[in-house]
């Protein structure tokens, strides 16, 4: 049989090759998720659920964003892909 070869023509696991970074575990997508859900609803049942739906809304997705920066500025990952 063949050994198979990355696209640079080396084994996975040798050294030089790039580590897969996987970010953090957090609670923004099910907050930002669950906003989302009620903010619908809210269109159907009313004004207070639309009001509610948006600020879960709007803080998960600020809690994301504010992971995200946190994990890059922690990381120092600034665009070294190849």
């Amino acid at each position: 049989m063949a050994e198979h070869h990355g696209a640079e023509g080396h084994t996975p696991g040798q050294p030089g090759e790039a580590e897969i970074h996987l970010p953090s575990p957090t609670l923004a997508p099910p907050i930002l998720g669950l906003g989302v859900t009620i903010l619908t609803f809210g269109i159907l049942f009313g004004i207070p659920l639309v009001v509610v739906g948006a600020l879960l809304m709007a803080g998960g997705l600020a809690l994301w964003l504010f992971n995200d920066a946190r994990e890059f500025v922690r990381t120092g990952d600034h665009g070294g892909h190849h």
